[in-house]
């Protein structure tokens, strides 16, 4: 749901590709250096169409490249590389020590299969900091989907979880709906072929409604958004400074009303692709004040679930994992 300074693309497409011989990390590597090359023609060429249409022209990625030195010099050294697979996607993430920065960047280029750029990012690897690292929930919170679900995003670091760098969802989650190791059927190009498109989305414990948003349109897939970035979204007051985000909702599917006082697994709405939302999943976020964009960040420690073939008591969501609510109501 945030918008970062530095988001130029995320996923912008995915298309099925068989297996390939690229080496990505090398392809990553070269990608970089294109880009601080402001050799944007041939990063152009690479491009899927979505992303072309996202820049306008190759002048956009010069445009982006002269930004980002602007405000953080030339790279100095590299910290870390990563090359990650999900689907058919692959992942090349790059921390690297710039001369004007305070910290790190994580600058990302995301590939498919046969090796077109659908996603290109560079962002801040500090997190944001916190007064609540040791905080313990007073709500008792469950997950507020059935089924099996993939956290996409989660974790107290930038590299794990994008949210981390903003203090209101320094603790946010993304997840989405997965079965037999994938998130979508067919070529994942429309927003009923993920799975959890216009899944029941459930009231994570008991809440009353303080804000209702409707009437956002769903994206189509990988399609810039135009409207706020959360689409149709809910809050809830969970009592005791506690307040629970959703949001990224299927049009017209909210349920709840202003003042509605919601029991646990009550339905509230469809996970949809509303908002700042490339592709269907469902956002959620914990913390101390009702209004979106302020206040601070609270962990999220959700009770009795499954995460792989381990049966969770108590704990916070971990960044890829396959979990699944484990309440029978």
């Amino acid at each position: 749901m945030k918008t970062p300074a530095l988001l130029i693309a995320l996923l912008l497409a995915l298309p099925l590709h068989p297996q390939s011989k690229i080496d990505f990390l090398q392809r990553g590597r070269d990608f970089t250096q294109l880009f601080y090359d402001g050799k944007s023609s041939d990063i152009w060429t690479s491009l899927s169409p979505r992303m072309k249409d996202l820049f306008g022209e190759a002048d956009a990625i010069l445009g982006f490249k002269v930004q980002v030195k602007s405000q953080n010099g030339p790279e100095s050294s590299v910290l870390e590389e990563h090359v990650q697979v999900q689907d058919d996607l692959v992942l090349y993430q790059r921390i690297a020590v710039f001369q004007k920065s305070a910290a790190p960047l994580i600058v990302e280029w995301t590939f498919d299969r046969s090796g077109t750029v659908v996603g290109f990012l560079v962002h801040s690897s500090a997190a944001a900091e916190s007064r609540f690292f040791d905080y313990h929930d007073q709500a008792t919170l469950r997950l507020p989907f059935r089924g099996t679900w993939l956290v996409l995003s989660a974790g107290r670091e930038v590299a794990e979880n994008h949210h981390a760098d903003s203090i209101d969802q320094r603790f946010a989650v993304d997840v989405a709906a997965i079965r037999h190791n994938r998130t979508f059927s067919g070529d994942g190009t429309r927003p009923e072929q993920y799975f959890c498109f216009g899944q029941p989305i459930l009231s994570p414990a008991a809440a009353t409604v303080v804000e209702v948003h409707d009437g956002v349109a769903d994206n189509p897939v990988n399609a810039p958004f135009p409207t706020g970035p959360a689409g149709n979204f809910v809050v809830l007051d969970l009592g005791n400074s506690e307040y629970m985000f959703l949001a990224h909702f299927k049009l017209g599917s909210i349920r709840v009303k202003l003042g509605d006082k919601l029991l646990p697994g009550q339905k509230i709405a469809q996970c949809g692709n509303s908002g700042n939302s490339p592709v269907p999943h469902l956002h959620m976020h914990l913390q101390n004040s009702p209004e979106l964009f302020h206040g601070e960040g609270l962990p999220m420690q959700f009770r009795s679930y499954q995460a792989g073939k381990t049966f969770v008591d108590v704990a916070e969501l971990k960044n890829g994992a396959m979990i699944r609510n484990k309440h029978k109501k």
